[in-house]
């Protein structure tokens, strides 16, 4: 039975960004509307949302409504002072993902235990983009509620959680992806490095940083989008 207009095709892969300028490296690959089919595979990208609440609330609703059976954020990120080897617009995706609070870095709060702080993403789907070579790190993501403008800030963080990169919406997205029991990642192209420098590096960066996070993505789709899993 051929799938009509009215019943689309299930989807296999979901894209989600915090929002639209994230996305615009998808659309030479899937169009105008953000949806197309790439090596066999139905793919279509929606926003969620910026920051922690709402990239968790956003992906609950996309996921509810599309039932794919993976997804990825597609995004940008900052780099902390520290690690080294990076540029503007390498490619950052997550292996692990850390909830940063800086109050309780600073010991005047506390998580509580039952509460999760960290969390891996899909190690076949996250080894699968990095594979493609090029300038794309495999690496640790800490999550912060705010952009850190601090740069003494900034390296305590780096330093504290080892995370190499700084999203908002990362944690909120995985757990949406954990709620649902779906393999999840995050592909972050680079537009600054955390700290003082952000405000004036983010929209000199962030065009190209999107783009080469979405050139990252698409390859590993024409490779056979290895780690997402078969059937339904």
């Amino acid at each position: 039975m051929l799938w009509s207009a009215a019943v689309p095709p299930p989807v296999d892969l979901l894209v989600v960004a915090a929002h639209t300028p994230d996305l615009r490296g998808l659309r030479d690959l899937l169009g105008d509307r953000l949806t197309g089919h790439v090596a066999g595979l139905n793919i279509t990208a929606k926003t969620v949302g910026l920051g922690l609440a709402a990239s968790g609330g956003g992906t609950a609703r996309r996921i509810a409504a599309l039932s794919p059976r993976a997804v990825v954020l597609l995004g940008t990120a900052g780099v902390y002072p520290g690690p080294p080897g990076y540029q503007p617009e390498d490619v950052v995706v997550a292996e692990t993902l850390q909830l940063v609070s800086v109050a309780a870095l600073d010991g005047t709060a506390a998580f509580p235990d039952p509460l999760q702080t960290s969390c891996e993403t899909s190690s076949a789907i996250s080894h699968g983009v990095a594979a493609g070579g090029g300038r794309v790190h495999l690496a640790a993501v800490a999550n912060t509620l705010a952009q850190t403008i601090d740069d003494a800030l900034a390296g305590r963080i780096h330093r504290a959680t080892g995370a190499h990169a700084e999203s908002l919406e990362a944690f909120g997205v995985a757990q949406a992806c954990r709620l649902a029991e779906l393999p999840f990642t995050a592909v972050l192209g680079i537009a600054h490095q955390v700290g003082s420098n952000a405000k004036q590096d983010f929209p000199r960066f962030q065009p190209g940083a999107a783009i080469a996070a979405a050139a990252a993505l698409a390859a590993w789709l024409h490779r056979g989008a290895p780690g997402i899993p078969h059937g339904r």
